[in-house]
């Protein structure tokens, strides 16, 4: 093990505690506990929104994608800055207005309230919907935790994973929401410093700057054109960017920033800082992969390592350590609210709605503490095996809740003619052909089917 990496690594989760125990005794109700009283200032909104969104996949899965894809892969990046623009325009100031007039601390409560669902099957079935996707969410954040600590401390995969888990839950037991938007400013503002400053110090490694990097992809047929060179590989770049893009309109990990902000006149000036920390990021993490191009001459074993592996190629060992930390850094701002937003469906969702209803303010913050624990259990039992790619894990999540949630948003905060039954069926038949659509082996995302699939639905069972 290597003790630098662990002083490093050691300080900054010391930061973390810090801020965390300063806000304990500011979660003294469910409320407070999900959402934070809806007192967030603009500013943190902004970076907690978009840190929160990026995840691990920031540093392994998508420098991953383009070192090994090449400069086609970069349509994600188009995709992911429209369908945020979009979020931020069309859905945020919308969203934060509607679940405080129906008085809603979770998605799935909105929808049941906006539709007059008196069955509670709406609430039901989009609440176990959200669940099973963020196991595969958590549990992707588990897996790179794993791999990282498995890499740079040479510590055993699982034990790895179960570090990242009891880090996670410690500090979100802690604080809440309040704690959480804190620390995830603290840590977006930490990343996005780190990962602009490998690719600039990697590319002074290169022997003969770009050049190095063409002569390399060349040679390992890695296309460097962002334009394709044929219609049907435009048409599969388009659909990669669509896919992504419409993921932002049903990401509840993302979207519960937006309730949270106290001013909805600042929403605007939230948006455009957390657009350009968004921009700052990809176009760092899409660096790190080119450079890695040319940096590794023979294709790494474990490509998704390419960020881990470069900063210690370039930096000293204490220094580095400190950088590696930025990817706990993306691990735990993703995590962190994919949790709280699980605890919140079933405390609230379930334990309260179904099993508990007159269950008081600290009956339902006692259950979403105990969720807090029981949720990232059940994704560490998928980490446990090892099996899927961080980049597959996150594919698979965040298909399975845009199918599932996107279009029934829209409806909610856009239309009059929609229906409930519309909306219920619309989401299981999203989530279903999200859940399966991987055994087609269709290369067209999940996303374009399930999404259009599930609006379409929704507009036949219109009033």
């Amino acid at each position: 093990m290597n003790q630098i990496y662990l002083v490093a690594f050691a300080t900054y989760i010391s930061v973390l505690a810090f801020i965390t125990f300063s806000f304990y005794k500011k979660s003294s109700s469910s409320s407070d506990f999900l959402l934070g009283n809806r007192s967030l200032g603009y500013f943190a909104t902004a970076i907690a929104a978009h840190s929160s969104d990026m995840s691990i996949w920031l540093f392994m899965g998508f420098p991953s994608l383009i070192y090994l894809g090449g400069m086609q892969k970069a349509w994600i990046v188009i995709g992911l800055l429209i369908g945020m623009y979009c979020s931020w325009t069309f859905i945020a100031s919308r969203l934060r207005q509607a679940t405080e007039d129906y008085q809603s601390n979770t998605l799935s409560e909105f929808l049941e309230h906006r539709f007059q669902d008196k069955t509670g099957v709406l609430r039901i079935i989009s609440a176990c919907l959200a669940l099973l996707f963020f196991l595969f969410y958590i549990s992707s954040a588990l897996v790179a935790m794993g791999i990282v600590f498995e890499s740079v401390f040479e510590i055993n995969y699982h034990i790895g994973v179960f570090c990242g888990l009891l880090t996670t839950v410690l500090y979100i037991l802690a604080g809440g929401f309040t704690a959480i938007a804190v620390c995830d400013l603290f840590q977006g503002m930490f990343l996005v410093a780190m990962i602009v400053l490998v690719p600039l110090f990697g590319y002074s490694h290169l022997d003969n700057g770009f050049a190095t990097i063409t002569d390399i992809a060349y040679l390992k047929n890695i296309s460097l054109s962002l334009i394709p060179s044929t219609g049907q590989e435009l048409v599969k770049c388009l659909l990669l960017a669509i896919g992504w893009g419409l993921g932002y309109f049903g990401q509840p990990h993302i979207l519960v920033n937006f309730m949270g902000i106290k001013d909805i006149k600042n929403m605007h000036k939230a948006k455009y800082v957390g657009m350009v920390w968004q921009l700052f990021t990809l176009t760092a993490a899409l660096l790190v992969g080119l450079i890695g191009i040319g940096l590794f001459t023979t294709t790494l074993a474990q490509p998704e390592l390419v960020f881990v592996v470069m900063v210690q190629k370039i930096f000293s060992p204490f220094f580095a350590g400190f950088v590696l930390c930025a990817i706990l850094a993306a691990g735990l701002t993703t995590i962190d609210t994919q949790i709280l937003v699980s605890a919140s469906i079933f405390s609230e969702d379930i334990y309260k709605r179904y099993l508990n209803k007159k269950a008081t303010q600290q009956q339902v913050l006692l259950v979403s503490r105990i969720a807090i624990i029981v949720v990232p259990l059940l994704s560490f039992m998928i980490a446990s095996g090892k099996s899927s790619s961080v980049a597959g894990l996150v594919d698979y999540a965040w298909n399975g809740l845009g199918c599932t949630f996107g279009p029934a948003l829209l409806m909610a905060l856009y239309s009059k003619r929609a229906t409930t039954n519309g909306i219920i069926l619309g989401m299981l038949t999203g989530g279903t052909i999200a859940a399966l659509w991987p055994l087609t082996g269709y290369s067209v995302p999940a996303m374009i089917p399930g999404f259009f699939t599930n609006l379409l639905i929704v507009l036949l069972l219109r009033r």
